[in-house]
């Protein structure tokens, strides 16, 4: 594994020195200003930051084609009858906080019903925590939450705090104190979260056999959703998500992270280690910490304990947002969460790994502004050569200039850029169609390399649209703008048009005025920003379209952006659908 890493570190400073390299060649022949100084810094920041995606993901194919395993835990053995009928006692929790009663109590008689078909109810107790403010909604859960424990007969029980201390993590910490002693291990699922029976005692196994294992995260797939938006979104979890996990779990071995989900924690190291402190001063950056699950992984490392990303176990599932906006909404919240680790990122006793966590954290939000800054700096250097006289002078008298063109440097520097940015999608593709169950899973070859190509033009429209929206929400939040975690919208709908053109609005005007400005004063570079340009120009229409549920599953009709358990069969997430028609046919 140390060898790994110092691979990994190698190819990502090697591609970045070489990408460099070149960059340097070419803007040094006449002296540096400070704009191209401030360009080259953007740069080699941005193409590391891009090239440790790349290599990241080149590592789990590696793992994935080759059949490594990626996982560093010692695994159960078939044979042992200690394990066929482990003491261990664990609790599944559901936090919640106004979330809609029918999903929430949909998703929990599936993982129930899971549990049932495989004789292991005597296992596991469930925990409804409920955190809302609400009414409507703590009447509604009580009244889901009395009749589901008189027809399924298990363990089941429900809470209400009167105060929201903590928000999430204030509210496991709350279990962790009334109950926590009751238990060896806790699985914390979020309102939309799905488990397999298969999966929580391959989980639990895995914890009675490795004892210095204090977590561990299992990557959920994205289903449950219709409108184009979340299609697309399930089709890349489902293609590229694997194999990025493949290549993380690899890579960090047990020196994994928390993605405060649909992961398995051993109770009693995390209440020794893991109550959080609030950060000194006022929000956004000070406060309740908010993203809470970097920072716990953090404190469990700290105490030496392992935790590990586990990449064979597939049957842990989640819902994505229904639409743009309500995934822009989202990313505030974790946007806000994550530059808070800014203050986290040199706390003492932090293994250095736990740091890098952190940092990848921040950086995923710094990035866009970066991004956009890095984008400026070169409009301003094509506007500046626009001036530079054809001809040099000796003394008074005008000589003919030989100027040497760098468009062949550019064209490959932006080549290889492209290469890191789009080569994973070509070789997820390669993956799949040289595996026929993959194959068949996604919907065919020729199905899923079409919803490949079109997934890269809808993520190349997408990415312009959220750096221009994460580049607000890091110079709001460090203008001191604070907003809580707030509710999330989990049912399929469409944004009224007035919400779409008042988020997207923004994004359009920018588009038009940088359109025009560089048509006026460097016309020729107009080329070099329009892809980046037709993604915020289009906004309005974009969210609109990939919001519709029809357009959604007129794809689905065709065969696009098909997802395993749309293609075969995987009873829990047909339970869920099956609650929610009843539901809403009774309606």
């Amino acid at each position: 594994m140390v060898a790994l890493r110092w691979l990994f570190l190698g190819l990502v400073l090697t591609t970045t020195a070489s990408a460099m390299s070149r960059l340097w060649d070419i803007l040094r022949v006449d002296g540096l200003d400070a704009t191209e100084v401030l360009f080259l810094a953007l740069v080699a920041v941005l193409f590391c930051w891009i090239s440790v995606s790349f290599w990241l993901f080149c590592i789990g194919a590696y793992a994935r084609w080759r059949g490594l395993s990626s996982g560093t835990l010692a695994q159960p053995r078939d044979s042992d009858p200690q394990l066929r009928s482990s003491p261990s006692k664990t609790a599944l929790l559901f936090p919640i906080r106004n979330e809609e009663a029918g999903r929430l109590f949909a998703g929990i008689t599936a993982v129930i019903g899971s549990i049932h078909d495989n004789g292991v109810l005597d296992r596991f107790d469930f925990f409804i925590l409920s955190d809302s403010t609400m009414s409507s909604h703590r009447a509604a859960e009580e009244a889901g939450y009395l009749s589901l424990r008189e027809s399924s007969g298990v363990n089941l029980f429900y809470r209400c705090r009167e105060k929201n201390t903590g928000r999430k993590s204030g509210n496991i910490a709350d279990f962790c104190r009334n109950w926590g002693a009751l238990y060896d291990y806790m699985v914390v699922l979020d309102a939309d979260s799905l488990m397999t029976a298969e999966t929580l005692v391959a989980m639990v196994r895995l914890m009675d056999i490795n004892p210095r294992t204090a977590l561990i995260q299992v990557s959920p797939q994205l289903v449950g959703r219709d409108s184009l938006f979340a299609r697309i979104q399930q089709f890349s979890s489902s293609v590229y998500g694997p194999i990025y996990s493949a290549g993380l779990a690899l890579l960090q071995g047990p020196d994994g992270n928390y993605w405060g989900h649909n992961g398995i924690i051993r109770v009693q190291p995390f209440m020794q280690n893991c109550g959080l402190p609030e950060l000194p001063g006022r929000a956004p950056l000070g406060g309740e910490i908010m993203s809470h699950d970097f920072v716990e992984a953090a404190l469990l490392r700290k105490a030496g304990w392992e935790i590990h990303l586990a990449t064979d176990l597939d049957g842990s599932y989640e819902e994505p947002p229904p639409t743009l906006v309500d995934y822009l909404k989202r990313d505030r919240r974790w946007c806000q969460g994550n530059l808070q680790h800014l203050r986290l990122i040199f706390a003492q006793g932090f293994r250095t790994e736990s740091r890098g966590h952190l940092a990848t954290g921040v950086m995923s939000y710094l990035s866009s502004p970066l991004w956009l800054a890095m984008l400026v700096a070169s409009a301003m250097m094509m506007l500046v050569q626009r001036h530079i006289a054809p001809v040099t002078y000796l003394g008074q008298y005008p000589i003919l200039a030989w100027p040497e063109s760098h468009t062949i440097e550019f064209v490959a520097l932006i080549s290889a850029m492209a290469v890191l940015l789009y080569g994973p999608k070509f070789i997820a593709l390669m993956l799949i169609l040289r595996d026929p169950e993959a194959r068949l899973a996604h919907g065919g070859g020729w199905n899923a390399a079409l919803s490949v190509l079109l997934e890269g033009v809808f993520s190349t429209l997408l990415a312009p649209i959220t750096m221009l929206s994460q580049t607000v929400f890091v110079f709001n939040i460090l203008l001191g703008e604070a907003k809580g975690w707030g509710n999330q919208q989990r049912t399929e709908h469409r944004p009224a048009w007035s919400i779409i053109v008042r988020t997207f609005g923004m994004h359009t005007a920018v588009a038009i005025s940088a359109g025009a400005l560089i048509y006026e004063y460097a016309p020729g570079s107009l080329w070099w920003f329009s892809l980046l340009l037709v993604g915020p120009l289009l906004a309005i229409p974009f969210a609109g379209i990939t919001s519709s549920r029809r357009i959604g599953q007129w794809a689905m009709r065709h065969g696009l952006f098909l997802v395993p358990c749309e293609t075969g069969r995987v009873p829990i997430v047909e339970r869920v659908r099956s609650s929610l028609i009843c539901v809403a046919s009774v309606r």
